[in-house]
């Protein structure tokens, strides 16, 4: 089974394509364990009715912009507190979505002999590391806060949208994660996009080896600038790529569920 940690805070709407989208394109068995965001209590009440894979996640809090740093974590230990076993956890946001079949086959192949897979990977040391990445100075500013807690002399990155760790790594590291004084660290701290450290650093304490997901592959997992309907269609013409980051426009998203409504009427790779 797949896990998805899915990050919303507005427009349900939105959330709602995205589980179209990927019961189009996940086809084997998953859950979704959504991040509430919001300051909204009820948000993803209409998702939950309408799809019977997603959960919320009891931790989830109001999140403020490029300070997810706890959203991983959090879904990780409710699941483990469940004891919800899975083959992998993946890491969604609002802005992200499935292009074509084959994911968790993929993984299987991909991760052989892997612990995790992300789109970039990097390890630094902040005390001589030079960098115009607000994330990465942020720690760097608060290196000796969190070395303390790391108790490493370095930092390992990625990027958040599709970060995938083995049921194995999970574990292993929500054993050394010191969880009473991790909680003390996310309220004194300010890092930007600590997610993106987070985890990565941990899983490397752990030994655990990464596998950076291949360039073809991640052509259309990006940063910036969004993603446009142009994009999409020369993705699917393609054929061969399957995540999108970042969709951020109604009309982006809008088009790709039409995309693959025309091809589900049409009975293409059913």
């Amino acid at each position: 089974m797949i896990v998805f940690s899915l990050l919303a805070h507005e427009n349900e709407d939105g959330v709602m394509d995205q589980l179209k989208n990927m019961r189009r394109f996940v086809k084997d068995y998953f859950i979704v364990v959504l991040y509430n965001g919001s300051t909204d209590p009820n948000f993803g009440k209409r998702v939950i009715e309408e799809y019977e894979e997603v959960l919320v996640c009891p931790y989830s809090r109001p999140i403020k912009y490029r300070k997810t740093g706890r959203v991983f974590y959090d879904v990780a230990r409710w699941l483990a507190s469940e004891r919800i076993k899975y083959d992998y956890l993946v890491y969604l946001e609002s802005d992200t979505m499935f292009l074509g079949e084959g994911f968790r086959k993929f993984l299987d192949k991909h991760l052989e002999g892997y612990d995790y897979a992300a789109k970039l990977w990097k390890k630094f040391n902040p005390k001589t590391h030079k960098t115009s990445s607000p994330a990465e100075n942020s720690m760097i500013k608060e290196w000796g806060l969190w070395q303390k807690y790391f108790k490493t002399d370095y930092v390992c990155k990625t990027s958040n949208p599709f970060q995938t760790y083995k049921y194995r790594t999970v574990q292993k590291i929500l054993k050394i994660a010191d969880h009473k004084r991790l909680e003390l660290f996310f309220e004194k701290s300010n890092v930007e996009c600590l997610g993106e450290m987070l985890f990565p650093t941990l899983a490397r304490k752990c030994g655990a080896k990464v596998r950076l997901y291949p360039r073809w592959f991640r052509k259309y997992l990006r940063w910036s600038p969004e993603l446009q309907t142009s994009d999409i269609d020369t993705a699917l013409e393609k054929g061969k790529y399957m995540l999108a980051h970042p969709v951020k426009s109604d009309v982006v998203r809008k088009y790709i569920i039409s995309k693959q409504d025309n091809e589900v009427a049409e009975g293409v790779g059913l």
